[in-house]
């Protein structure tokens, strides 16, 4: 009884989302891959806002693309919260009036219906398909896919074997008919291999190379600000965003947002300008703050996956040769990657030496893969704790002076902001951090 109900709100939802669809057609951006995509939604959008009337999805799944197409927020969750959902959907049609650009974020977490591509097609066709990056994350229900032969693969070659069949999932965007540019991450392998079988779209690809659409220049990080500059075949863009330390690997953010502006025609001038000035990054996205002891905090704390661990790794590593400072790392288990938990939190576990000497862990994966992996390593304090309060509480009474602290977890059951709350040297930055309304306080 509960599925049947639970299918019939995604039909009711999914009806309306495209019917204010057909009414209003504003030009759609598509954005997916594994990781970046919330970031690069909220760059694109701090653009587009300064050409015309945008709007960008909260969420990215099944529900949650249909609910920002019709600009609808649930925060509790409740029955309550649905029923009113469902009773303000007829009214969301008129969401999109005068919209000249929808962002929606596509994510998957599933090789099956509804938290496929696939299904998500079913609601909204964009026009131009962005793709970030692709890397091991939701490997755990992609299993699921695999046949009893493949299941006997070595575990690196599983590993690849289902980022392949992600990255394939997540191409059926650029493969709709409607989709007619599609912008991608020259540098990832699996996007450059799957781009290079589309046919009859343009392809602009952002990395490296100056034969790309758009090619990385420099980057500048300091505990104050983060620089990125881009430049294509006959401009130069450089975007200074203060308030965050963000890893090099957000050129492929800013790159992405930047070629997906550009085929909007929106000017260089106007996207430096706008992502200066009007950029907002999701809270727990390296956003920079104070710490008891004099303390910096880098809060990474809302989602984590290999790629992005590392990425912040190397990046506190540049800021420790910098300032010297000590690093402290709090490092939440990475979930939902099933089978591949102990290959992806292994590779973590051999970077951290040399980077991090203090090293605080929160879950049963990092108890079981991050600790045994660093007892021989030389570090000044090695722990695991049962929770992130626990883990603040810890740290509270100890932290490091001057130390550079880097928060980094995923959420289900981590919640490593908990720890943050802790060590703040402000107590009013507690609004800064994330999953703080009343639904997830809750949890």
């Amino acid at each position: 009884m509960r599925q049947f109900a639970i299918g019939c709100v995604l039909r009711y939802l999914r009806f309306f989302a495209r019917s204010a669809l057909f009414i209003h057609r504003p030009l759609v951006f598509g954005i997916a891959g594994s990781v970046g995509k919330t970031s690069t939604k909220h760059a694109l959008y701090a653009i587009l806002k300064e050409a015309g009337r945008t709007v960008m999805t909260k969420g990215n799944s099944e529900t949650g693309v249909p609910l920002g197409i019709l600009g609808i927020a649930i925060e509790g969750y409740r029955p309550i919260d649905w029923l009113m959902a469902v009773l303000r959907a007829p009214f969301g049609i008129f969401n999109l009036v005068g919209v000249k650009y929808l962002i929606v974020e596509m994510g998957i977490d599933d090789p099956y219906p509804p938290k496929n591509m696939e299904y998500l097609l079913s609601i909204v066709a964009p026009d131009i398909g962005v793709f970030v990056v692709e890397s091991a994350a939701h490997t755990e229900q992609f299993e699921k896919t695999l046949t009893a032969e493949e299941k006997k693969l070595s575990a690196s070659e599983r590993r690849d074997l289902l980022v392949r069949r992600i990255t394939e999932e997540d191409m059926k965007m650029a493969r709709e008919p409607r989709c007619h540019t599609v912008i991608y991450n020259a540098e990832n392998t699996y996007l450059k291999k799957e781009t290079s079988r589309l046919q009859g779209k343009l392809l602009l690809p952002f990395g490296m190379g100056r034969g790309n659409a758009l090619f990385y220049d420099e980057h500048e990080i300091t505990l104050g600000h983060s620089r990125f500059s881009f430049r294509t075949a006959s401009e130069h863009a450089s975007v200074t965003i203060r308030g965050h330390a963000l890893p090099r690997e957000y050129r492929e953010v800013f790159g992405a947002a930047i070629l997906a502006a550009r085929e909007a025609k929106v000017s260089l001038q106007t996207i430096n300008h706008a992502l200066e000035n009007n950029l907002v990054l999701p809270k727990g996205r390296s956003t920079l703050l104070s710490g008891v002891n004099g303390s910096v905090i880098i809060d990474s704390s809302y989602n984590a996956s290999k790629a992005s661990v590392l990425a912040f790794l190397d990046m506190v590593f540049h800021l420790k040769q910098k300032t010297g400072r000590p690093v402290v790392l709090c490092l939440g288990d990475m979930r939902e990657l099933g089978e591949e938990a102990a290959i992806e939190h292994q590779a973590v576990a051999e970077r951290i030496p040399g980077i991090a000497e203090y090293v605080y862990c929160v879950g049963s994966l990092t108890q079981q893969y991050i600790i045994p992996a660093l007892q021989t390593a030389v570090l000044q304090d090695l722990r695991w704790f049962q929770s992130s309060p626990e883990l603040g509480q810890y740290l509270r009474d100890t932290m490091p002076e001057e130390a550079l602290v880097l928060v980094k977890g995923s959420q289900n059951t981590i919640f490593l902001e908990e720890a943050v709350k802790y060590i703040l040297a402000d107590k009013a930055d507690e609004k800064k951090l994330c999953r703080q309304e009343g639904y997830w306080v809750k949890k």
